[in-house]
């Protein structure tokens, strides 16, 4: 199955859609968790 297909809102999936949320959910926890590690090591980098 392509992307594009995997990706199409009409044949969309409930299977699907939980995949892509909780990929994304999982996406910017761990952007929050990487920006909390290393924000004293980019705040001394600015100061």
């Amino acid at each position: 199955m392509a992307l594009d297909e995997f990706l199409s809102g009409d044949a969309l999936t409930g299977r699907q859609a939980a995949i892509i949320f909780f990929t994304f959910l999982g996406l910017v926890i761990l952007g929050g968790i990487l920006l909390i590690l290393f924000g004293d090591v980019f705040q001394n980098l600015f100061t």
